[in-house]
């Protein structure tokens, strides 16, 4: 992908909203695998590559965050700079009459290709032909200008602009949300955030620090299944709560059989998108939010999903926070490094378990029923336990673990107990 750009570009600062802030000082040090975001999107027949330039191009000028640099060392500090559009002209793959196979490879290549946050757009994409046609676009975005929540957003509009179809005729930007977030209206609210924190530090295990990098290994494991899928939505509707809350709790019961702990901390991604104002934002808006768990071996099923979505409810009321703010807090109570990122000595953060609930994302992307799968390779945050889950006509939950320890057993004994969890809970109805 090529494009112009000049000083002149320039056209807005402002400091970083609180999700682009915890995002930066999560990837700091993290391989371009982890922080690239790679898409295929099937193209319509008949479409071109000048269509598919003019809709990126739209995209672009529609939504700040594509066309938005960072500057850490700007005289205000942490600064997003947001530039004027450019150009959009896309390079061409032919795959011949194996154009699936030829956007996978092109998608594997972007995920290693780093950015440079403070000079490139942070999104690049090429356009993927069989037999001269456009059949897949190819797009790779930084996940600071974007996550899943803006990607399943940005697809859409691709393909409404595609068809000819008007947007709307403005979209919510980052520089707004930041100023809302840092100002002096909001300074209770970021106070009842580290109030909040603070609760929660007080009543959190000690921080676990896993040894150096060097000792570690990474393996992951991906289960899929129907059958978990409509378990998980029956007890979610008798139960009348959400089903990331069914999913979180059988993996706090799972985590606490397996490892025979009863006092964990969890972090949980929530998207902050319940304001109407900033739902359509194109943006990184995730941040991790603290859920202590105390498991009791005695406690049915259902009391724990009931108190656990309502302790997680509590905690989303506080998830926009200010991490620095939060990670100098944690100094206080023992714990080092930053919130939900990788330090120099270990990879876990303030945390050892994530959960990331995904819901239902791209259904082209979304995997289908499969017996367990195993691999080692793979976007790779360097979270110790890290569940990240799919919805849809399956529940597709995939478990990275990154320790010490070796083989696959402990990711896929994970895994199957926590399905045999939710499937349990639904026959006992």
């Amino acid at each position: 992908m090529r494009f112009e750009i000049t000083k002149q570009s320039v056209i807005n600062r402002a400091p970083f909203t609180f999700g682009q802030l915890s995002l930066w000082r999560s990837i700091q040090g993290l391989s371009p695998e982890a922080c690239n975001l790679p898409q295929i999107w099937m193209l319509p027949t008949g479409t071109t590559v000048a269509s598919v330039e003019c809709a990126l191009q739209a995209l672009e000028e529609r939504h700040e965050s594509l066309r938005t640099r960072y500057e850490p060392e700007s005289e205000h500090g942490l600064t997003q700079a947001v530039w004027e559009p450019a150009a959009v002209s896309l390079d061409v793959v032919e795959a011949g009459d194996e154009p699936g196979s030829g956007a996978e490879a092109a998608g594997e290549r972007m995920a290693f290709e780093p950015f440079d946050l403070a000079a490139d757009r942070p999104w690049r994409a090429c356009v993927v032909t069989s037999e001269g046609a456009a059949s897949r676009l190819v797009i790779c975005f930084h996940h600071i200008a974007v996550d899943a929540w803006a990607i399943n957003q940005l697809n859409e509009e691709f393909l409404a602009v595609l068809g000819g179809r008007l947007l709307p005729d403005t979209a919510p930007n980052s520089r707004d949300l930041a100023a809302e977030q840092w100002s002096a209206a909001r300074r209770n609210r970021r106070k009842a955030a580290r109030a909040y924190w603070q609760h929660i530090f007080d009543a959190a295990p000690a921080m676990e620090k896993e040894s150096g990098r060097e000792a570690l290994s990474t393996r992951w494991a991906r289960l899929g299944s129907e059958a978990a899928a409509d378990a998980a939505g029956r007890v979610a509707a008798r139960l009348q709560v959400s089903v990331p809350s069914v999913v979180l709790a059988a993996f706090c019961m799972a985590l606490g059989q397996h490892t025979g702990r009863d006092h964990l901390l969890i972090a949980v991604y929530v998207n902050n998108r319940s304001n109407p104002r900033w739902e359509t934002l194109v943006a990184a808006q995730n941040q991790i939010v603290p859920l202590v768990v105390t498991i009791d071996p005695g406690e049915e099923f259902d009391p724990l999903v009931l108190r656990l979505h309502g302790e997680t409810l509590r905690s989303y009321r506080h998830g926009s926070y200010d991490v620095d703010d939060v990670v100098e807090l944690g100094r206080e109570y023992g714990y080092s490094g930053s919130v939900n990122g990788s330090f120099e000595g270990s990879v876990s953060g303030f945390f050892r378990y994530f959960f990331n609930y995904l819901g239902q994302y791209q259904l082209e992307q979304t995997p289908a029923e499969r017996e367990i799968e195993t691999g080692t390779a793979g976007r790779n945050i360097g979270a110790p336990l890290y569940l990240q889950v799919q919805a849809g006509q399956t529940l597709t939950c995939t478990l990275r673990e990154n320790s010490a320890s070796a083989g696959f057993d402990s990711v896929t004994g994970l895994l199957l107990l926590l399905r045999d969890i939710i499937l349990t809970a639904a026959e006992n109805e």
